[in-house]
């Protein structure tokens, strides 16, 4: 109930003073045999040189800041900054400062990224990264410290994150390290009929591991099936950041399309084939497929089940909605995705 009320009035005092230019509300709902909640709720509101964003967790920490994209730039460069404060208002709460440069130079672009995260219970966390980019390869890096950056040497704590990417006129395929994590992707870019986009976790640690690929062909969903979606996805499943991002599901990449997907989680593998169709002149997008789970060196544990999703998006002059639905009976979940934004 606090998050709520904080919530509704944030959203009240940020829409009313501001004078917003874009507000983006979104919402996830999960249903299951114990409870129905709202397990994440975000308010984003834009204006020309501010965006505030709120992520609202039901079991996890809550995200809040302030976000200024360019207060400083021109045609060749930019500085931005953000304002965080991660927690639920306890002396856990972490707050951070972090600052971004970019550079254009001909045709290779450079961000220099720097930030400190402090709390009253644990020691400062220092991290700085930095990525290039050019026509055909990009490389990020990232460091993170559990100490201040000056005066102190590296430690056995400390983490580093990394990738690169090679991206040729159709193909993107990158490769990266998230600490103990390692990861790859490929995926297709300028195809008119087809699409394709995959990548692949693996935790030599625990064995655990976690890949997916999605195919779409026909009318297929340019806006997924592009350099600059594979370019944040990679960063966003290799580099930490504050904030989640929501990817649409697999009805949605296309007027057919396809998932694969597998995942190892100590003795638990789960698998999940799924099929999409975009019905009538997108009257509505559906997909329907068959997930499964069995328990390693135990006999009789396979269980199998069908699931389903559902994609609708409204577009008008003044905005957008956008509503995703999913309902696995293997695990007896429904969930239900809502995006308003106008």
């Amino acid at each position: 109930m606090r998050k709520n009320i904080i919530i509704s009035t944030l959203y009240i005092l940020i829409s009313g003073q501001l004078l917003s230019q874009n507000i983006n509300l979104e919402s996830t709902i999960v249903s299951d045999s114990v409870s129905n909640q709202i397990s994440t709720q975000r308010i984003e509101v834009k204006t020309a040189g501010l965006t505030f964003k709120y992520d609202y967790k039901k079991n996890s920490r809550d995200v809040i800041g302030l976000i200024f994209p360019a207060f400083l730039a021109d045609s060749f460069s930019s500085l931005s900054a953000m304002i965080v404060k991660i927690g639920d208002n306890g002396r856990d709460d972490q707050f951070a400062f972090d600052v971004w440069a970019k550079r254009r130079f001909q045709h290779l672009e450079a961000t220099l990224e720097v930030g400190r995260m402090g709390s009253q219970a644990a020691d400062p966390i220092d991290y700085v990264g930095t990525r290039l980019s050019g026509r055909k390869l990009t490389i990020e890096f990232y460091e993170l410290t559990y100490r201040s950056f000056f005066g102190e040497k590296i430690g056995s704590h400390d983490a580093s994150y990394g990738w690169i990417a090679y991206h040729p006129e159709h193909a993107y395929i990158a490769i990266g390290k998230q600490d103990q994590d390692y990861w790859a992707f490929f995926g297709t870019k300028n195809r008119k009929r087809f699409g394709n986009f995959t990548f692949a976790d693996y935790q030599p640690k625990t064995k655990n591991f976690w890949w997916r690929s999605q195919f779409g062909w026909g009318e297929i969903n340019q806006g997924f099936f592009n350099q600059d979606l594979y370019l944040e996805g990679t960063s966003y499943m290799v580099i930490p950041v504050f904030y989640y991002k929501h990817f649409s599901p697999i009805c949605a990449k296309g007027e057919y399309a396809l998932k694969l997907e597998g995942r190892r989680n100590g003795p638990v593998q789960t698998y999940e084939a799924m099929l999409g169709k975009r019905i009538g002149n997108d009257i509505i997008r559906l997909a329907v497929g068959a997930n499964s789970s069995f328990l390693e060196e135990t006999a009789n544990s396979l269980r199998i089940a069908p699931s389903f999703e559902a994609y609708k998006a409204w577009r008008g002059k003044s905005g957008q909605v956008i509503a995703e639905l999913r309902y696995d009976l293997l695990n007896r979940m429904g969930s239900a995705y809502l995006v308003l934004r106008y």
